[in-house]
């Protein structure tokens, strides 16, 4: 009797995996500070490890789990998520957080067939909501949030 395995969360954990790998690269040129006194590579650090644990955990699953076949990707999905947050990344500064997560919610949303406009635009204001709360008011962080011809900037 042989083994089956899940390609599926086989494939899954090994891109996770592949990504930390990449990431921790990456990574070793900022400073790590303490946790008191956290420098520019500490939080990428924490995320990746949580990144690596959730690749070998989904990798594990696939050898012990259900059996299931590597299926056709769906490359457009792929292709407009990593478009979404490439386009967030490069207008974040100039548009501001509320506008670029706006545009980030609405590409992305593109890629779920099933999504309706209703749901793409709730998932924006509730996003942009907390966005606000961590990031402005609670982190203050010194990136805009609204566009600069709203702030007269």
């Amino acid at each position: 009797m042989s083994k089956q395995f899940n390609a599926k969360d086989i494939a899954s954990g090994v891109i996770l995996l592949l990504l930390t790998a990449i990431g921790m690269y990456i990574n070793l040129d900022y400073p790590l500070g303490t946790a008191s006194r956290m420098g520019p590579g500490y939080m990428p650090l924490v995320v990746l490890v949580a990144l690596g644990v959730l690749g070998m955990g989904v990798l594990l699953a696939g050898f012990y789990g259900s059996p299931e076949r590597l299926e056709k990707w769906a490359w457009r999905e792929v292709g407009l998520i990593l478009a979404a947050l490439s386009i967030f990344g490069a207008m974040l500064e100039d548009i501001g957080l509320a506008a670029a997560t706006v545009t980030l919610v609405v590409i992305s949303g593109l890629a779920d067939r099933t999504q309706t406009p209703k749901g793409i635009a709730a998932l924006a204001i509730v996003l942009v909501a907390i966005c606000w709360l961590v990031f402005t008011w609670g982190l203050q962080i010194s990136v805009p949030f609204l566009p600069p011809f709203l702030t007269n900037s």
